[in-house]
């Protein structure tokens, strides 16, 4: 007897359909009231995704900012535990939905354990909840520095930030003011989720650029001084512009040498 191969026909000009959406809302986070809870939502699959993020319960009324992104930022008054839902559609309308928490202050702990427990005994919700254990918050720390290419561009450097556990950092730069008649967005930062990263001004005027950083569960975030750009005169020196908390310079400054 012969064995014979079977092979799939496929009817020519039928395409198999592209797999449907799957949203993954991340790690819950931990942190105390008014600081920066940065969520990733970068681990969903699909084709060319949408993102909206909401929440949905917690003690208090909380600011969510880009939560039309995949990296959105919570930043909670109160003390308690904040539920977040992501629900992320394809271009052709496919949506999933996951959910995910901001466990805030030392009033969460109760609700921490139970729900740790809980997903002891049920296993990890799909695209939601992803306990962990003890981890160290990050520290994020930030510079920047003019080009000398482009008088007009910034650099910016996080690459000093750290985390006690070792763990692998995600980035994100955004603007926090910029010129009234500027058309810069948070976009227009060059690898804005990289620790290095760069932006062109388009116009004259001060500058505010944060950095928050995030590793498995903890996110810490750093408030650049203010970048002020203007036109430069004839003696203005190439100045480093290295900032730093607490270390404002601007171009009208002079090198010591000078």
């Amino acid at each position: 007897m012969k064995l014979r191969t079977l092979g799939l026909l496929l009817p020519l000009g039928v395409a198999c359909s592209p797999a449907a959406p799957t949203a993954d809302a991340g790690f819950m986070v931990n942190g105390a009231p008014g600081q920066a809870f940065l969520f990733d939502g970068s681990q969903s699959s699909g084709d060319s995704l949408t993102f909206s993020w909401s929440v949905v319960d917690g003690p208090a009324s909380a600011e969510l900012y880009d939560a039309d992104t995949a990296w959105p930022t919570l930043l909670p008054d109160a003390e308690g535990v904040y539920t977040l839902n992501l629900t992320v559609c394809d271009a052709r309308g496919a949506c999933d939905q996951a959910e995910t928490f901001a466990q805030v202050g030392a009033s969460a702990s109760s609700r921490q354990r139970l729900m740790s427990a809980a997903s002891l005994s049920i296993g990890r919700p799909h695209g939601g909840l992803k306990p962990l254990g003890d981890n160290d918050p990050p520290e994020a720390e930030a510079s920047a520095r003019r080009s000398f290419a482009s008088m007009s561009t910034i650099k910016l450097d996080g690459s000093a930030s750290s985390d006690a556990n070792g763990d692998t950092l995600r980035y994100r730069w955004r603007f926090v003011s910029r010129p009234a008649d500027s058309a810069l967005t948070d976009a227009d930062i060059q690898d804005n989720t990289s620790a290095l990263a760069s932006f062109t001004a388009d116009v004259e005027g001060t500058w505010q650029v944060k950095l928050t950083v995030r590793d498995q569960s903890h996110s810490d975030a750093v408030l650049l001084p203010d970048i002020i750009l203007k036109t430069l005169e004839d003696d203005d020196p190439w100045d480093d512009l290295k900032r730093r908390p607490g270390a404002l310079r601007t171009l009208d400054d002079h090198d010591p040498l000078d």
